[in-house]
């Protein structure tokens, strides 16, 4: 998730950053529970005692982590705006458009991705906040667009809050199965993003054939 490095960015943000990078190979390659403080800072080339100059220790580091990621996430599906959308067949557009995009986010940060689905919520309490506060904020947003698809004629009348939970999962079922165990390796991503949209369109509506009208 890092970004190249600045001219601006201070001696402090880059070893910040690398140590987090270095955590993120670290957690990916042996899980959260096996990682040790003392292989971060190998990767890094540093001394441990410049890990706690920074962190208070492995859990705070992986909470970090995790709250990149879910920022990261929140703000991909966020950026996009419904007011354009008049017609189904813009509506697939858009969803296409969106979903490459939140495609093309995890793939680049894979392991991460992986690091999240696989360990976060067993780790800490205080995460398990975090995750499920951010998933009402993701269920929230969701809502709201359906409820507005629902208001210009665009999909079916229905539970809006249930159609935004059950997109979540079909979505985080997709992730789990490409990103972390590698089962989706030979579907690219266009090729997930149109089966997703397939099945929200044709849940949304009650008469086939206007699908894309």
């Amino acid at each position: 998730m890092s970004k190249e490095d600045s001219p601006r960015m201070s001696r402090r943000d880059r070893r910040h950053r690398a140590l987090k990078d270095a955590a993120i190979e670290i957690f990916f390659e042996h899980g959260y529970h096996a990682a040790k403080v003392s292989q971060i800072v190998k990767r890094v080339g540093v001394a441990q005692g410049t890990f706690y100059l920074y962190f208070e220790g492995k859990q705070q580091l992986f909470a970090e982590l995790i709250s990149d990621f879910l920022e990261l996430f929140v703000s991909t599906v966020a950026e996009w705006e419904p007011e354009e959308i008049d017609s189904r067949r813009v509506l697939r557009q858009e969803l296409t458009e969106v979903g490459l995009k939140l495609t093309e986010v995890l793939l680049d940060n894979k392991k991460v991705t992986a690091i999240f689905f696989r360990e976060s919520q067993a780790v800490a309490p205080e995460l398990n906040e975090l995750i499920r506060h951010t998933y009402e904020m993701l269920l929230a947003m969701l809502t709201d667009f359906n409820r507005i698809l629902y208001k210009r004629g665009l999909i079916a009348d229905m539970n809006f809050r249930l159609l935004a939970t059950m997109t979540v999962g079909m979505v985080e079922r997709v992730i789990v199965e490409r990103i972390v165990h590698d089962t989706l390796d030979e579907a690219e991503p266009q090729e997930i993003v149109d089966h997703l949209i397939m099945h929200y369109l044709a849940g949304t509506t009650d008469i086939v054939d206007e699908t894309l009208s």
